[in-house]
């Protein structure tokens, strides 16, 4: 083997030995915006040649780089609670590194440190999606919510699809039976009465939907006991954009919803991200999220048309 040859395999197993060290490294970011009106942005991975589409919360680790081109920006919020950056064209290509110091409080700090962890599992591969969302049929009937979730204190409203000309029953049972019953309801979001039994906290209640046609469906939920309900809300408190300086108002709201599906709040957790997606509807992020918590919950259609919605803002151009 010639000298020419000896460095060039000595050069191509350095690469590899970089790259399988940089898979192997833990996540020190996760991108929480992807916005590609009139840009592109793209991640290149430590000890790899190739520029690839960037994906919605994908996880990033020492030495890889995020390039955005045009008008486009992303935004990654660092682990361990270390602050969010914000990549456009003018500091691109940036190059990963975790931040020496943090730019939140010990508490908000704390807390966006757990949510990253968290959603840097949370990415999904897109490639193998149906074509487009008109593709994917959202259940006929379904519960929507609550369903298999944990709820804060307060008034349970539920929610169902369906056709709006049938008729629904509802009714809600608990361990000793049925608590309350209603017929003949138009599909629009029933509360729970406040003239029928009180829900206790702590408790696993099931409230069943029938319509015409239509097998029985049922789906569990609980109300949490108080004290967990007032560390819920003091967390909540605390992923505020004042408590979160350099954080998106899309990457705040992640850190929120995060939070609420870590704790087994998805019913809170689809709400927090359908607020924030009626604001800003082309952030794919916020629908890969939903797409998770429908996936947390059964809802799979739902998931995949959030997954799909997901994949096509993330390549739009």
């Amino acid at each position: 083997m010639t000298m020419t040859s000896r460095l060039a395999a000595l050069a191509g197993a350095l690469m590899l030995a970089a790259a399988a060290v940089a898979s192997a490294a833990d996540p020190v970011g996760v991108l929480t915006e992807i916005r590609t009106e009139r840009g592109r942005v793209e991640v290149k991975r430590a000890g790899e040649s190739e520029w690839k589409p960037a994906q919605p919360l994908l996880a990033l680790r020492p030495g890889d780089q995020i390039r955005v081109s045009g008008e486009a920006r992303a935004s990654l919020v660092f682990t361990g609670g270390r602050g969010a950056q914000a990549v456009s064209a003018a500091n691109s290509p940036f190059t990963v590194r975790p931040p020496a110091a943090a730019g939140a409080s010990d508490k908000a700090r704390a807390l966006v440190g757990g949510v990253t962890d968290f959603l840097a599992g949370k990415q999904k591969e897109l490639a193998y999606l149906p074509l487009s969302v008109r593709s994917v049929r959202p259940p006929r009937v379904a519960q929507i919510q609550p369903r298999q979730t944990k709820l804060q204190p307060g008034a349970v409203t539920f929610e169902w699809s369906g056709s709006n000309t049938l008729r629904y029953k509802i009714r809600v049972l608990g361990p000793q039976g049925m608590l309350w019953e209603q017929a003949n309801l138009a599909r629009k979001p029933v509360a729970y009465p406040a003239s029928a039994p009180a829900l206790e906290p702590g408790v696993r209640y099931v409230w069943q939907l029938e319509t015409a046609g239509e097998p029985m469906q049922q789906a569990d939920f609980e109300i949490l006991p108080a004290a967990e309900a007032a560390r819920v809300r003091d967390a909540i408190d605390s992923l505020v954009p004042a408590s979160l300086p350099g954080f998106s108002l899309s990457s705040v709201a992640l850190m929120r919803a995060g939070y609420f599906l870590r704790e087994g709040l998805c019913a809170d957790a689809r709400r927090e991200l359908q607020t924030a997606l009626a604001t800003d509807p082309d952030e794919p992020t916020l629908h890969m999220l939903l797409g998770q918590v429908y996936d947390t919950v059964g809802l799979g259609e739902l998931a995949q048309r959030e997954f799909v919605e997901a994949r096509d803002l993330t390549a739009r151009r």
